[in-house]
């Protein structure tokens, strides 16, 4: 179905190629710490500007307070930070909400792409819906034609897991309820979350997955990685690329263990860091079963670590719970792997059991099968031919369509559904 869903969408776009538009992309926070706007909001906006649109992407720093008030153009995109205000207490979130819908509406744009339907971007978007119910925002010209709303998360799952203030929680489970039923079409980042989108009486709603930005380091990646130069170089490294939002360490030791039954000189690279702790947890388990060595800590490093990290490790270990939350995702760190050719051993669970074809781009283990999942990390460290089979298939497979150009493609022939040409 979805698969006839983008066709469709492409031979639409087609007809209409020639017409740029004026755009403007609400991003749900600042560029740093976090990954969203830009994995997600930023690699988008480039794209449709290389293809000639007018785009001006709108961010709200509170979590960077260093780029308040900054604007820059990056790639052909007008990048604004807007003020962030300080001192408002409990009214701070409104007021950034009504910054972000000038900057919006300044723009003259005939559609608002709003992502993630929570905070102060899910706010700005109720008061954008508003602005169109009323012919436009205050007689733009052109006026607003469109909202759209992005989701990329199961946003009332992340209510335990971050330990948000009930009364916030409940806030951010509204605006995900409230946003994706009434924007005028909805762009999701999972088949899951498309299915609950339309669960809430959505009819636009199209499938977006993430994408990768493929760079020279993962064109040509070095043979080996000093960070991984110490004794422990003739043991056979498997990567942990983890925020331990997919699984406990408990979860992880249950498979790993079984590894090192199997292969004693396998080491787990942990790369990434849990929100409590996680990792710390996940050592201490290996440390107290006489293993400790087999686990190793490397913590967050620099996106330019990356490439030589993916090419001096034998696999990766995916382990990943059969949640809402996981189910909702469309996982960038597998992306990541998978783009740089790494073999990858993970479950079959939402974006992962779709993206991981098993046999042609990784390996594949039924949800909650610790032996089945191990198995799968001792057949990529037992055959090099099978892992150079896996991973050329999965850099082939995502060049051929979860690079940006292509997906603004299928973003544009969302636009259009929801604002047809005039």
């Amino acid at each position: 179905m979805q698969a006839a869903r983008f066709s469709g969408h492409a031979s639409r776009i087609t007809r209409h190629a020639s017409r740029p538009m004026r755009l403007v992309l609400v991003a749900p926070f600042a560029i740093h710490p976090k990954g969203t706007t830009r994995w997600r909001v930023l690699p988008l906006a480039r794209a449709l500007a290389a293809q000639g649109h007018a785009v001006r992407v709108v961010i709200p720093p509170y979590d960077w307070p260093q780029h308040s008030g900054l604007v820059w153009r990056d790639q052909g995109v007008e990048v604004v930070n807007v003020v962030v205000p300080t001192g408002a207490g409990p009214v701070g979130p409104l007021l950034l909400a009504q910054r972000l819908v000038r900057a919006a509406l300044a723009w003259q744009p005939e559609l608002v792409h709003v992502f993630k339907p929570k905070g102060p971007g899910g706010l700005a978007a109720l008061a954008l819906l508003a602005a169109w119910a009323r012919g436009g925002g205050g007689g733009e010209t052109p006026p607003l034609r469109c909202v759209v709303v992005d989701t990329d998360d199961y946003e009332a799952g992340w209510n335990e897991i971050l330990d948000y203030p009930a009364l916030w929680a409940r806030v951010f489970a509204w605006q995900e309820r409230v946003l994706l039923r009434r924007a005028h079409a909805v762009t999701a980042a999972s088949r899951w979350l498309v299915q609950f989108a339309a669960g809430l009486g959505q009819p636009q709603v199209t499938y977006l997955p993430n994408g990768i930005e493929f760079s020279c380091s993962q064109d040509a990646m070095p043979a080996s990685l000093a960070v991984a130069e110490t004794e422990a170089d003739a043991m056979r490294p498997v990567l942990l690329y983890t925020r331990f939002v997919e699984h406990t360490p408990a979860e992880v030791w249950g498979v790993w263990r079984l590894v090192l039954a199997a292969q004693p000189d396998a080491q787990l690279l942990v790369v990434g860091q849990g929100h409590a702790g996680e990792e710390q947890q996940l050592a201490h388990l290996a440390a107290q079963a006489g293993a400790g060595r087999s686990v190793r800590l490397l913590g967050w490093l620099p996106a330019s670590a990356r490439p030589g990290l993916f090419a001096a490790v034998d696999a990766a270990l995916l382990p990943v719970q059969d949640t809402p939350l996981n189910r909702a995702k469309s996982p960038m760190r597998l992306l990541d792997l998978l783009a740089a050719g790494v073999p990858v051993a993970t479950q079959r669970v939402g974006e992962y059991g779709t993206l991981v074809v098993d046999g042609v781009s990784g390996l594949l283990a039924e949800p909650g099968d610790a032996a089945e999942l191990a198995g799968c990390v001792l057949r990529l460290l037992r055959s090099s031919e099978l892992r150079g089979q896996l991973g050329q298939g999965a850099a082939s497979a995502l060049r051929a369509g979860h690079t940006w150009p292509d997906l603004a493609q299928v973003a544009l022939a969302a636009y259009r559904t929801c604002c047809p040409p005039p």
